[in-house]
């Protein structure tokens, strides 16, 4: 989350000159510059109804996992090359309608989004969701079988769409370079918990096949439920050049978007600021922000990942969170700024 870079794209021009003429007036103190970074993109997201381009409506697309269970999905094309490819896996009881508004602003900004209904979810029913099993839900996440990838026994409802996503990306308009996750709710559970598989793909004769997952976004994330758990993605192992590493522990950006009051968001926040004493970041509800004493140079200790945690003045959760409306902190400000700055 450092570096000089100005990733806006043409809607957003006008707050890119700002941001670059402030920059060079804050060349010597790197927290100004990090916190800048993130009121331009609230000022340019503000503006985006006066400047945005047309987007294309979402194609819907049917996709069946590997135990045969019919799934179906809103991809929300970028219309060109993507600022950052998104999976965007909605709540447990909820829908893709349900975070439509977060879908459309992330495409709006340039950003390609998949949001799958996820199994046992026909029209958004909490009666059908439900009736998930713990079995049901280790399956959306699952992501394994085999050495090879493509053609693993085991693909579940995130791992399908991902499969998708790469199979599209030779369109032009998907990016797994640039993959990123947003779970909301106990969605952000299972969206974890996928991560951490793709993750543990190591690289074949045909090179790397995993780790495509580049910064992840949880917005009311529940620890447990159903069978799953934070604690298991959190404990995961992968290998980074054949160095075991923690991915969502300490290794991957990740962006925490909590209501007030959220005492799961502030227990998951100071299990990942114990691992990362040297880049953190937090917005409190009033707006004020503090962060961690960085080095000099300004750059998180290799193979630290930055964990921020955003807290809105609101009692409003997950998916009902997720498309809160406004042009100042809302989380798909928030979003669209960490995306950014992690994939620079």
């Amino acid at each position: 989350m450092t570096g000089p870079g100005f990733p806006f794209t043409t809607p957003h021009r006008l707050a890119a000159t700002l941001l670059k003429r402030l920059w060079l007036r804050t060349a010597h103190c790197h927290r100004q510059r990090g916190w800048l970074m993130f009121t331009c993109w609230c000022v340019a997201l503000s503006s985006s109804a006066v400047f945005s381009a047309e987007t294309s409506p979402p194609e819907q697309v049917s996709l069946e996992t590997s135990d045969r269970v019919s799934l179906n999905m809103s991809f929300y094309p970028a219309g060109e090359a993507p600022t950052a490819t998104v999976i965007l896996v909605h709540d447990i009881g909820g829908s893709p309608t349900g975070v439509q508004d977060l879908a459309r602003g992330l495409q709006q900004a340039g950003c390609a989004v998949a949001v799958p209904e996820l199994r046992g979810h026909d029209g958004a029913s909490e009666r059908v969701s439900a009736a998930l099993k713990p079995q049901d839900m280790k399956m959306i996440a699952a992501s394994g079988g085999g050495a090879i990838r493509q053609q693993a026994l085991v693909r579940g409802d995130l791992e399908t769409v991902r499969n998708w996503l790469k199979a599209r990306e030779a369109e032009g308009d998907v990016d797994l370079e640039r993959l990123c996750v947003i779970g909301s709710g106990l969605g952000g559970t299972l969206a974890s918990l996928w991560t951490v598989a793709d993750w543990s793909w190591r690289p074949n004769t045909q090179g790397p096949q995993g780790q495509d997952v580049k910064a992840v976004v949880l917005i009311s994330p529940e620890w447990a439920g159903k069978g799953v758990s934070l604690t298991t993605a959190l404990a995961a192992r992968a290998f980074v050049d054949r160095r075991p590493t923690l991915p969502l522990l300490e290794h991957l950006p990740l962006l925490i978007i909590a209501g007030r009051g959220d005492a799961v968001s502030d227990r998951l926040f100071k299990r990942l600021q114990a691992a990362r004493p040297q880049s953190w970041y937090t917005i409190r509800p009033d707006g004020s922000k503090t962060q961690a004493d960085r080095k000099d140079d300004g750059t998180p200790p290799a193979g630290i990942g930055p964990v921020v945690y955003a807290q809105i003045n609101t009692s409003l959760r997950a998916d009902k969170l997720a498309t809160l409306p406004g042009s100042g902190t809302t989380p798909l400000a928030l979003s669209l700024w960490f995306i950014k700055q992690s994939i620079e």
